[in-house]
């Protein structure tokens, strides 16, 4: 008997959810997008799971919670804080050399056409790289006609190839310490690495962020091995105590 024919409407439905569930959850679509979105699930799932052992089976520490509160308040109290800090870190930009790119492009014009300025600041939209352009008493810019190829060759010892500053991928040039990163496809500013958990690079934008989430992290996995420890000598104690008595 053939079964194209009942197969049909089902691969159809099946076609139509996923096609709905692209349009609603862009991020489904993508898989890098999907794959980092799982490790964000599983990620928050390891610490509820860890954290809810802990709570449904260790008597002593219920006990504890209702003796002293205070405890328990500043482990979950650093808990959360954890979890913020690590959404917060996974969701800022690292900082790109794009967008710094287009920032000083777009100081560079605003001088031009307002030579009455005497300082502006100009930054990106990420807050990765801030350019400040003065404006001697002339009214002349004191960076002239410099274009980011000019601003950034001055970051290098003189007699450098544009071509060893420029990203073969993007095109553009990299201040000192930047790069390209495969993962993102963009070229980072003071580039450190791509963490698959967050999702994202750690660069000049986000580097700060990154170690005050490994400094809450580490404190949180400490506190709950602690915790774990305590647990599993009680247990142990009481269960050999049993067994001899």
């Amino acid at each position: 008997m053939p079964t194209d024919g009942v197969c049909a409407p089902i691969a159809e439905l099946r076609d139509r959810a996923l096609d709905r569930c692209s349009r609603w959850f862009p991020c489904l679509a993508d898989p890098a997008r999907r794959s980092s979105l799982v490790l964000k699930v599983a990620l928050v799932a390891l610490h509820l799971v860890y954290a809810g052992i802990l709570f449904s089976f260790d008597e002593d520490l219920i006990e504890n919670t209702r003796r002293q509160p205070w405890y328990i308040a500043l482990y979950l109290l650093l808990f959360v804080a954890a979890l913020i800090q690590y959404f917060v870190t996974a969701g800022s930009s690292p900082g790109y050399v794009l967008d710094a790119m287009k920032a000083y492009n777009e100081a560079n014009s605003l001088f031009i056409r307002s030579p009455t300025a005497s300082k502006h600041p100009a930054s990106s939209k990420n807050g990765s790289l801030t350019v400040t352009v003065d404006i001697n008493q002339s009214g002349r810019n004191s960076l002239g006609s410099s274009s980011w190829s000019k601003m950034v060759m001055e970051f290098y010892p003189l007699g450098t190839s544009i071509r060893t500053m420029t990203c073969s991928y993007c095109n553009i040039e990299q201040p000192p310490r930047a790069k390209h990163c495969h993962d993102c496809d963009k070229c980072v500013l003071q580039f450190d690495h791509h963490c698959v958990w967050l999702g994202t690079c750690i660069g000049q934008g986000n580097h700060c962020r990154f170690w005050w989430y490994i400094f809450e992290e580490t404190a949180l996995c400490l506190w709950t091995g602690i915790l774990y420890i305590t647990y599993l000598k009680t247990s142990i104690s009481g269960a050999w105590y049993v067994f001899f008595s």
